[in-house]
């Protein structure tokens, strides 16, 4: 509790070799960045003992990372996190900083918008900040970063890409993808990391090119600013917000009604999509294995994800 203040408020401290040279992106992004809606506001900064110490401001709903832990995230959901966060990525671009650590844990959910936290680790254009390169997220480093410690808008656009493609397949943590560590850490070398992770069959066809190429391992193949990727996604007009309810169920509520995708099992497994009461006959289809059943019922949810009608 700041006291001053009169509310609550979240403390990170970040341990530096020389806490001086850090001051001078403390207090440029405290007066640059702190204005925008989707910025996790600095309420004070200072260093002290071989540190840093950042007081921001304390967001109750907590992170994308911690929701992704506890609940499936809708598809739709992910998506506006994401395109919020690249608007704040806009602004700290324009102002030469790069955050060097998108991921999920970083984005706030406030309860009318996502912000985007943790600039203790950003450096600036004009050399001022953290330059450490034990100081940003590796998972979702691109290649150049990670390689040859060159750090641009376009390696923000990639860890951007990266936190959504991990949002979008629910993805909270590596688990199996990290059970060979010297194929994982080879994989982020190589950019490969996104391709290992791959796409659920529920993530929408636009969604996975255009992710496809946020996440490139060639920066000139990559969307060449946050804004362009922001724009990609906005295009694609996402409606549905499908939850996973279990392996045979997916619900949403659209335009004041409630839809149900489910798996139905028997001689001949079927998938059956009901709005309300109704039952959508073209959408109804039986196979003759469970596996085909069900590979159809998740492409169907990704198919009326972005549906209209």
């Amino acid at each position: 509790m700041n006291r001053n203040l009169q509310q609550l408020s979240a403390l990170k401290v970040v341990i530096v070799q020389d806490p001086s040279q850090h001051r001078a992106v403390i207090e440029a992004q405290a007066m640059s960045l702190c204005g925008h809606d989707h910025v996790v506001k600095i309420l004070t900064a200072d260093v002290f003992d071989g540190a840093v110490l950042i007081e921001m401001e304390f967001i109750q709903g907590g992170s994308l990372g911690d929701r992704l832990s506890r609940e499936f995230v809708p598809v739709v959901e992910s998506l506006n996190y994401v395109k919020q966060i690249l608007f704040a990525l806009e602004y700290a671009h324009a102002r030469g900083f790069v955050h060097r650590d998108v991921k999920p844990g970083n984005i706030m959910l406030a309860p009318r918008n996502a912000k985007l936290s943790d600039f203790g680790t950003a450096v600036h254009s004009s050399g001022i900040g953290v330059t450490s390169m034990e100081l940003f997220y590796r998972p979702h480093a691109s290649p150049e970063a990670v390689n040859n410690q060159e750090f641009s808008p376009l390696s923000d656009v990639y860890a951007a890409g990266m936190t959504l493609q991990r949002a979008a397949n629910n993805v909270p943590g590596w688990g199996h993808i990290r059970e060979d560590e010297a194929a994982f850490r080879q994989d982020i070398l190589d950019g490969k990391l996104p391709r290992r992770l791959g796409h659920a069959e529920w993530v929408p066809r636009a969604l996975k090119t255009i992710l496809n190429r946020a996440c490139s391992s060639d920066p000139a193949k990559r969307y060449q600013s946050a804004a362009e990727f922001r724009q990609a996604l906005e295009r694609l007009s996402l409606l549905r917000p499908w939850r996973w309810l279990s392996p045979d169920e997916w619900i949403c509520e659209h335009r004041g009604r409630t839809e149900v995708v489910r798996y139905v099992g028997g001689k001949r497994p079927a998938v059956e999509h009901m709005v309300g009461s109704r039952r959508k006959r073209e959408n109804c289809l039986s196979f003759s294995t469970e596996r085909e059943a069900r590979r159809c019922l998740e492409r169907l949810v990704a198919d009326l994800t972005s549906e209209a009608s």
